[in-house]
């Protein structure tokens, strides 16, 4: 029986082709996203989206509402669903799928696991696949700026509230914050950003500054940084700058990132300290 309500959106951990989508806490991943801490300091998901569970199916389930209230929001859902070829259903359509069993999900999913058993995932299929994406980098715009959200969600996972990332990034965006993202075709999401700024002082003089440095594909992929870097360099020469300085914490979780500046010709030149104040 289905928990869904006849003014919800449902987002099906199914995609066209019949495959269920992975991770399997993808749907409370996604609902955690735009999650909250309530009066009791518990940590509880959108009055208006939830993870529900149908036919064994995870599933996300968005009341209409949301799109009045925060199109922001809605929009970052739709987007999730679309750049990953998952269904989206209202949940009328959904019961009435059922009633006339045109799909029926449970048999969809049995053989999805006998074809995978039978034909073993092959990674250097998989990487031929994935290179043969058509990758297209950019500077985001202003408007541009909630499809680097899913990415710079991994790096900061304390920030929760897409509407809230939007009003940091644009007090950022006003002290010269600036977005590059690489875009897979036909999806609306960036799968990998880089925030950086143009900065003055006294110690490197003119040099641009890299803030932020994430992807959904861990470890981010060679081509992706060299592409991205290679794009810094040309901002730098313009902006007349004589370096790019980077920013990385020191923990052993963000060791990745230290070899990938390494790799790439960057060096340790200075420690940085910080306080934290109460």
């Amino acid at each position: 029986m289905l928990i869904c309500n006849p003014y919800e959106i449902v987002i099906q951990g199914m995609t066209h082709n019949n495959k269920r989508f992975r991770p399997s806490d993808w749907a409370e991943r996604l609902c955690g996203v735009l999650s909250s801490f309530d009066q009791g300091h518990r940590l509880s998901y959108h009055q208006w989206v939830r993870p529900i569970l149908v036919d064994n199916i995870r599933c996300v389930a968005v009341d209409r509402k949301l799109e009045q209230i925060s199109a922001t929001a809605f929009n970052f859902l739709m987007d999730f669903a679309r750049d990953n070829d998952l269904r989206i259903l209202d949940c009328k359509a959904l019961l009435e799928e059922q009633e006339h069993k045109q799909i029926n999900l449970t048999d969809a999913m049995a053989q999805e696991n006998a074809t995978t058993t039978q034909q073993p995932i092959n990674p250097q299929t998989e990487a031929v696949e994935h290179h043969a994406l058509v990758n297209q980098l950019r500077e985001l715009t202003s408007a541009e700026t909630t499809s680097a959200f899913a990415a710079l969600h991994l790096l900061h996972p304390n920030i929760r509230d897409i509407t809230q990332f939007q009003e940091l990034v644009m007090i950022q965006q006003a002290e010269g914050y600036r977005l590059l993202g690489i875009f897979e075709e036909g999806k609306q999401n960036a799968i990998t950003i880089c925030g950086f700024r143009i900065v003055t002082n006294f110690a490197c003089g003119r040099h641009l500054r890299i803030d932020d440095l994430a992807s959904h594909h861990l470890p981010i992929a060679d081509e992706q940084v060299s592409q991205i870097f290679e794009a810094l360099k040309i901002i730098a020469v313009k902006e007349n700058c004589n370096s790019i300085h980077a920013d990385s914490s020191v923990s052993s979780d963000n060791s990745n990132m230290h070899h990938v500046y390494l790799k790439h010709g960057f060096v340790l030149s200075s420690h940085k300290f910080s306080l934290k104040l109460d």
